[in-house]
């Protein structure tokens, strides 16, 4: 596909593209104080960080702990977080291996961030199986006797 088929195929997406119509959403019904605070909360945790003061190395305050923010060698894997949704790889062997520190204690690791790392060494044991069987059916095909 050259450019310019590419952005006449975008200019007829565009134009088969109509805005929703406000009616398509009268039957929704409205969402209670409850449910919003939860989708407001990471919203609300952001301030309460800049309100503490200036963070990070050497700054005053850096060692605060503000909810919502984690410093543990596994805060990688919290909910969400880069190395909670990584698909297994090297990279995330690695990360998970750091994270269980030195003696494998997981200190200062909370149940989130260790829940995360479970869910990774799971990830990472289905990949190492995957290959595996990718690798025997790879010899099977070349040796067949």
């Amino acid at each position: 596909m050259t450019a310019g088929e590419r952005e006449a195929w975008l200019d007829r997406l565009a134009e088969c593209d109509d805005p929703p119509e406000p009616e398509e959403y009268e039957d929704w019904p409205s969402l209670t104080a409850r449910e919003l605070g939860e989708a407001y909360e990471p919203a609300v945790l952001l301030p309460l960080a800049a309100s503490q003061g200036r963070r990070g190395p050497g700054q005053p305050g850096s060692a605060r702990a503000v909810p919502g923010e984690s410093s543990s060698q596994a805060a990688s894997f919290g909910p969400g977080m880069a190395l909670d949704v990584l698909a297994g790889c090297a990279q995330l062997a690695a990360a998970a291996d750091t994270a269980a520190g030195d003696d494998d204690s997981y200190d200062g690791v909370s149940y989130a961030e260790l829940m995360g790392v479970l869910c990774a060494w799971d990830r990472l044991e289905a990949h190492m199986a995957a290959r595996k069987l990718a690798a025997i059916a790879e010899f099977i095909r070349r040796c067949p006797d």
